[in-house]
């Protein structure tokens, strides 16, 4: 459903029922686990969804449906399902998520508005999601809530690990850092020295201004002329890397991160252009800081 309804600014939407949203705790959900020596903690996911909203607002409508406020809740969460012995705080396993902030000077139905990038608790405050929840195009766009949510995270954290980095140089000298290499090394590492070992998805991946997929993964032999590069390529269930050279036919997705100050390049426009077949499949990720002058537009927005 699309998000019409904006809270405290341009970039901030409202989170209701239908705005597919989805909350993933950035601090583990630790519960008792069942062993043969007796119940451990273990670390685990946690994930909430805005289509499990409970105790939201009855009489105002958000886009036509329930919306949160203070007090309301996300009824469900998974993740921790193992952990039937109980969070070690909560003693609860696929419970509640609920606000931790929200907009201070909006309300409906008399209570506090929670709006995207908002903090929750999860599983009855056994853990948390200090990023926000995710429910920009990019979910509608990939077809896939919690990937989405997840290059959303890591494209965030590569801001701020590059932000903290650039802050550390001594004046003057220039940052020959890049957010693109920072959440690479976070959805796609290196084991044994060699990237790629992640199913389904590769990164830093090009390809020939006439299509053909070049270099590593394709039949062609890469050159410097001549070629776009792609940050991330999702790939049809069942397509194996190695087992053969990929073409387009192989790629469901290529999804292009945009960080502050960056823009297409050349060879990039001239393929979406020219070559109907890989823009279909190009999804943009813009990736901006909340309160950013740009931010009104962008499908990841971190706190």
């Amino acid at each position: 459903m699309p998000l019409t309804i904006r809270v405290n600014g341009t970039s901030l939407t409202l989170v209701h029922k239908f705005s597919i949203g989805i909350s993933t705790a950035t601090i583990p959900d630790v519960c008792k686990t069942p062993s043969p020596g007796g119940p451990v903690p273990v670390p685990y996911p946690n994930i909430a969804n805005s289509i499990t909203l409970s105790s939201g607002t009855s009489t105002v409508k958000g886009d036509k449906a329930m919306a949160a406020n203070k007090g309301s809740k996300f009824a469900i969460s998974n993740g921790d399902n193992a952990g039937v012995a109980g969070g070690v705080k909560s003693s609860t396993f696929m419970k509640e998520a609920t606000w931790i902030l929200y907009s201070f000077d909006v309300k409906m139905d008399g209570k506090n508005t929670a709006r995207l990038t908002d903090k929750m608790f999860h599983n009855s405050e056994n853990a948390a999601n200090l990023g926000g929840v995710a429910q920009q195009p990019l979910i509608a766009a990939l077809g896939d809530a919690a990937l989405a949510q997840e290059l959303c995270e890591a494209a965030c954290q590569a801001l701020k690990d590059k932000e903290a980095a650039d802050a550390k140089l001594p004046p003057g000298k220039a940052s020959t850092d890049q957010y693109q290499r920072r959440m690479r090394d976070i959805i796609d590492p290196k084991v044994a020295g060699v990237r790629g070992g992640r199913p389904g998805l590769l990164t830093e991946v090009s390809q020939s201004n006439v299509g053909k997929l070049i270099g590593k993964y394709g039949k062609d032999v890469s050159s410097s002329l001549g070629k776009a590069r792609w940050d991330i390529i999702l790939l049809e269930a069942g397509v194996a890397v190695g087992k053969k050279a990929l073409t387009l036919a192989d790629v469901k997705h290529i999804v292009e991160v945009k960080f502050p100050n960056d823009s297409p390049t050349d060879n990039q426009d001239i393929l979406r252009k020219t070559h109907p077949e890989t823009d279909k499949k190009l999804t943009e990720m813009k990736v901006r800081k909340k309160g950013a002058k740009d931010a009104k537009d962008a499908d990841c927005l971190c706190t």
